[in-house]
């Protein structure tokens, strides 16, 4: 990403622009979070308006041992809301960080499976894509992350439940390695936290036929689907947070079926609050625009009977840092 918005028209504007203080979005900003918002902001805005694509390749390529192949389970796992006539499972690629898995001296490890953002539509797995926030969260864990790339509703079938499918892929292959279930943790950054989400729902809601992970993290998760993308002009977080209507438009668009209630659980887990045993860490600023559906998802969780959470809100600041942290200049955040 890095290198595309080095590439951004305006940049130059930019820079000069937020030298100020009282030009930035925000007072206690500094010159650094104004700018890496900005710049966000302007790709996100310059990608989803030419529906911007990259090709998702099963060839290893310079990563060579730390990325995989995924094949996909056993059709009996793909049943209920993850089964469709239209969709079928496909073998997917997978990055390891911050190398590759060796069972015979990574046995007992922490592992994160971990589901990267982009509103379905865009991001990937390699280090060039968003390798930041898996490096660190290995290091906090003390373990190894595998980033699954799930495929992007952006792509021909890639809406739902496709990448609900490579999930369920992902997470079975991790079993198939020998790792206990109680050393898995599930984990994903915006649009990959709903997609967390879902397959957490999945295994809670599906009687036990894969067993439940460690824990669940999601990093600013989008959690109501349902939205006029629009709103997102009006929110009083606007100024300060780079998401763009048109990139949730996109992913709305492209991700929804067109049979499917907007308000599925499976889509929007707003409103729709389930029971797991599975313990539930949530992340978010205070500056996003997801804010007011972020705080109303936690409270409705922790009502329900058994269900175990905890969060940490990170004042004056945008979305997802998991992602963009070095540059929004909030990677100690």
């Amino acid at each position: 990403m890095t290198r595309y918005l080095a590439k951004q028209p305006g940049k130059a504007f930019l820079l000069l622009y937020f030298i100020p203080k009282y030009l930035r979005p925000h007072s206690l900003w500094t010159y650094h979070h104004a700018v890496g918002n900005a710049l966000l902001k302007l790709w996100f805005s310059f990608a989803s308006t030419i529906e911007f694509q990259t090709t998702k390749s099963l060839d290893p390529g310079p990563e060579k041992k730390r990325f995989l192949v995924l094949n996909p389970a056993k059709p009996d796992f793909y049943s209920g809301f993850v089964e469709d006539r239209c969709i079928q499972s496909v073998p997917i690629s997978g990055m390891w960080y911050p190398k590759e898995y060796e069972s015979a001296i990574d046995t007992n490890k922490r592992i994160v499976l971990h589901f990267h953002g982009g509103a379905y539509v865009l991001g990937g797995v390699r280090p060039k894509e968003g390798g930041w926030g898996p490096e660190v969260l290995a290091k906090a864990v003390d373990g190894m992350v595998l980033c699954p790339q799930y495929r992007l509703s952006s792509q021909y079938k890639g809406r739902f439940p496709a990448a609900l499918q490579d999930g369920i892929t992902a997470y079975q292959y991790l079993l198939n390695q020998g790792i206990p279930s109680s050393d898995i943790i599930i984990s994903g950054d915006s649009a990959g936290a709903n997609l967390a989400l879902a397959l957490l729902r999945c295994l809670s809601e599906n009687g036990g036929s894969l067993p439940l992970p460690f824990a669940a993290l999601l990093w600013s998760p989008w959690l109501d689907l349902a939205a006029d993308p629009y709103a997102v002009n009006a929110h009083r977080n606007r100024k300060t947070d780079y998401i763009t209507p048109v990139l949730v438009e996109w992913g709305l668009r492209t991700y929804r079926p067109p049979f499917y209630d907007a308000n599925h659980p499976y889509l929007t887990p707003l409103n729709n609050p389930f029971a797991t045993k599975v313990p539930i860490f949530m992340q978010y600023g205070t500056a996003e625009v997801l804010l007011d559906e972020q705080r109303a998802f936690y409270s409705l969780m922790e009502e329900v009977a058994g269900n175990s959470l905890e969060r940490l809100e990170i004042f004056n600041v945008p979305h997802n840092t998991f992602l963009g942290g070095p540059i929004l200049g909030f990677e100690r955040g």
